[in-house]
């Protein structure tokens, strides 16, 4: 979110091309009608008509069908993150609603040394990472100690 408020301060100082009529978010586990609110809300800047989305598939999908049901195919210019991408789901039976969106799909590519890397980490030799237990806990279905993240998991971690 840090490049959307340098874009904002650029704008409010004058220098920026681009107005940022609003910054809305979705509720971690929404009810549906929070999209037709999320339509609604975007609606009212008349002249705001881009959308960037930084949202999972399931709720780009939510949001091109709240867009659907409020007779709003073709207001509005899509633009969506790497989680669109070149995924079809987002607009399945909602192709309408959708055309013209751009998405992001970044350049993707396997590196072989950090891959090598990777696979030679242990609970031993990387104590320094603090994300690494979480992800040996989740990887290997285990609790590390009393204190792990995954709780009532059945195994300790070896």
């Amino acid at each position: 979110m840090a490049p959307l408020m340098e874009l904002k301060e650029t704008q409010r100082d004058g220098t920026g091309g681009v107005c940022i009529a609003q910054s809305l978010k979705i509720p971690r586990e929404p009810m549906p009608l929070e999209f037709d609110k999320l339509i609604l809300r975007l609606l009212e800047t008349s002249n705001a008509r881009a959308v960037i989305m930084f949202a999972n598939e399931d709720d780009i999908r939510r949001i091109l069908d709240a867009a659907k049901r409020n007779n709003q195919t073709g207001h509005f210019l899509w633009v969506g993150s790497d989680s669109w991408g070149s995924k079809i789901s987002p607009v399945v039976q909602q192709e309408r609603v959708a055309e013209g969106a751009v998405t992001i799909l970044p350049k993707r590519a396997s590196i072989d040394a950090f891959d090598r890397y990777f696979r030679s980490r242990s609970l031993s030799n990387n104590r320094r990472n603090v994300w690494f237990a979480e992800f040996w806990e989740e990887n290997f279905v285990c609790k590390l100690g009393m204190h792990g993240k995954r709780p009532g998991s059945p195994k300790k971690c070896t």
